[in-house]
């Protein structure tokens, strides 16, 4: 991701500057550094700032992630950091992660370094406990990260998923209506007879969610992988912003079909709750489950004083779309879910 203009032309100087000797990151010393190259990133892609310190700080201190081996900074001409990146594993998801936060002092040669050394390090995965021969290295960017795009596109990173963010207030006239659904303040969410949503409780209803959510993803997210309930628990607690109080299930006549994750990963930059996830099983969908399911997080968003809702949408979810914009969210920003192929390094040539 980047801090640079958008609509900038790259100039000469970003073209031609020596690639950067890269520093490992210490989050004692770095996180407010990476953390301000993110701020700064947001302000110019996005036009306001999202990302906050807990957040960068839960990233680079990840389950499995040891940032002086999987994280770097990129120090500009005059010593002064200009951009970061940081590469890893995700429970639930296939392949690998990198993310960039880009200055906006930062040049082409910075970003390419950034994304050289997130490929050395997939690469050095190869052929580990797995026994991998390939790896798949995926990169998020918004619209508006010019130069990070254009240097994802350059470093071989292609096929685009697109993402659309979405956004609700609950603090406007829509909050104010009463729809003929019942559900106070929320015009649009549905009536299902045996539906019933309830929050987490225990450790029985935390391995219940996370049950859920393979089988709400097992067939139609991109990316994704089943994973085992350890692993997803320690990524699950670890999460910035994590609320289990703010997560619930869906029954439908005693079974559960159905769960909501929704975070505080926002609320210290928007003043927002945020939806992680949410999911429906596919054998009870069609149903509207999906409205009862976020018009409870609404409501309880709204309870709690939040001004209003984020989530991320992939694109290609029509139906889950036209649920949102049924319940008031509209669109905000356009995402990029760019990916390639990594693959052992190719000999070199031997000379005659």
């Amino acid at each position: 991701m980047t801090a640079a203009v958008p609509g900038r032309p790259l100039d000469t100087a970003s073209r031609i500057r020596r690639a950067p000797e890269l520093r490992p990151v210490d989050p004692s010393v770095h996180t407010d550094t990476v953390w301000e190259l993110a701020r700064a990133r947001d302000l110019a892609a996005l036009g306001r700032v999202e990302t906050t310190r807990a957040w960068i700080e839960g990233r680079l201190t990840a389950p499995g992630t040891d940032p002086a081996r999987d994280a770097r900074l990129c120090p500009g001409p005059g010593g002064e950091a200009v951009g970061a990146a940081w590469v890893g594993r995700t429970s639930g998801v296939a392949g690998w992660v990198v993310e960039l936060a880009l200055g906006p002092r930062a040049a082409q040669a910075d970003a390419t370094a950034l994304l050289d050394f997130a490929v050395a390090r997939c690469r050095a995965s190869l052929g580990g406990d797995d026994g991998a021969e390939r790896a798949t290295l995926s990169c998020f960017t918004s619209a508006g990260e010019d130069l990070a795009r254009t240097t994802l596109r350059d470093h071989g990173f292609g096929l685009p998923r697109a993402y659309h963010r979405m956004a609700v207030a609950l603090d406007g006239p829509l909050a104010d209506r009463t729809g003929a659904s019942g559900v106070p303040g929320f015009p649009g969410v549905p009536v299902v007879p045996g539906a019933m949503v309830r929050p987490l409780r225990d450790e029985a209803d935390l391995r219940a969610f996370h049950h859920a959510k393979n089988q709400a993803y097992a067939a139609d997210e991109a990316g994704k992988e089943e994973d085992s309930f350890d692993s997803w628990a320690r990524w699950y607690r670890s999460d910035p912003g994590v609320d289990p109080s703010q997560c619930a299930l869906l029954e439908l006549d005693g079974r559960v079909v159905g769960f909501v994750n929704v975070t505080d990963r926002m609320l210290e930059s928007r003043g927002v709750a945020y939806v992680r996830q949410l999911g429906i099983d596919p054998s009870a969908r069609g149903r509207g489950l999906g409205g009862v399911l976020l018009g409870w997080a609404m409501g309880e968003a709204r309870r709690r004083g939040r001004a209003g809702m984020v989530l991320t949408v992939d694109e290609e979810n029509v139906r889950a779309r036209a649920l949102y914009r049924r319940l008031g969210w509209r669109v905000e920003s356009r995402w990029d879910d760019v990916r390639r192929t990594v693959a052992p390094a190719a000999p070199a040539a031997r000379r005659p």
